[in-house]
């Protein structure tokens, strides 16, 4: 299946191109997430903290099959600036499979990494579902929480300053944070294709979030320096995993 990737820069359209462009990708959003809100995802697109919106469109034969909104926002961590990158990803039910949306963002990251190489650049994303989980943490030995590794103090104070962002925050550990999240809409077929054979990223992940098809997800943080995205891609590319 040939995809046809598109990139936006949110931030820097006109007001009426923002304006009709948020319409077309809140269409898209009701179709993957039904349950979400159109002021969710204004607050998200429109937030005044980010420094930059990507959002990326995926085509198949002319047909918009999915999208990931790519947010970097710019904070102050004990008086010094860190930039925060998440995403909001999905594709309508017949079109999912793959890592796509991780290649994209990753892209996204290097080129802000190069762009501003001196401060500090955290992925923190709520994962949904322990084949999710189990894609990134397989790919860095950096993403955390994972089984049977300590979270640095650096990423802990990260999730600490993140807490305001997110609804509900439940502590289930030591630096262990759920939140209800958007569910995605899912067809009886693929209830069994979401099924992946037990490793120990599933298990960490089922241990903590059983409650995961309940809508909720696990905050997920993971320092995004030129070692650990090289490093990432060299695992993608050659399908290796880290445990």
């Amino acid at each position: 299946m040939k995809i046809v990737e598109t990139i936006v820069d949110f931030k820097r359209m006109v007001p009426k191109e923002k304006h009709d462009f948020f319409q077309q990708v809140f269409e898209l959003d009701q179709q993957i997430f039904p349950h979400s809100s159109i002021e969710e995802l204004y607050r998200y697109v429109y937030d005044i903290d980010a420094l930059s919106v990507s959002i990326v469109q995926y085509h198949h034969q002319n047909k918009l099959i999915g999208q990931n909104i790519i947010q970097i926002l710019k904070l102050i961590l004990n008086g010094n600036p860190i930039f925060i990158i998440s995403s909001r990803a999905g594709f309508l039910a017949e079109y999912r499979g793959g890592n796509r949306s991780l290649k994209s963002a990753i892209r996204v990251a290097l080129n802000h990494k190069i762009r501003y190489p001196m401060y500090p650049l955290w992925f923190v994303p709520t994962i949904m579902h322990p084949k999710i989980y189990t894609l990134f943490a397989s790919r860095s030995a950096n993403f955390f929480p994972r089984v049977g590794k300590k979270m640095p103090q650096a990423h802990a104070d990260v999730l600490q300053l993140l807490h305001s962002q997110y609804n509900a925050v439940e502590v289930r550990g030591e630096n262990l944070y759920v939140h209800p999240y958007d569910l995605p809409k899912v067809i009886p077929e693929q209830l069994i294709c979401l099924r992946i054979k037990a490793d120990l990223h599933n298990q960490f992940f089922m241990q903590h979030v059983p409650d995961y098809f309940s809508g909720i997800g696990l905050i997920c943080i993971c320092c995004l320096d030129f070692k650990t995205i090289c490093e990432t891609v060299v695992n993608l590319a050659l399908d290796r995993k880290v445990y």
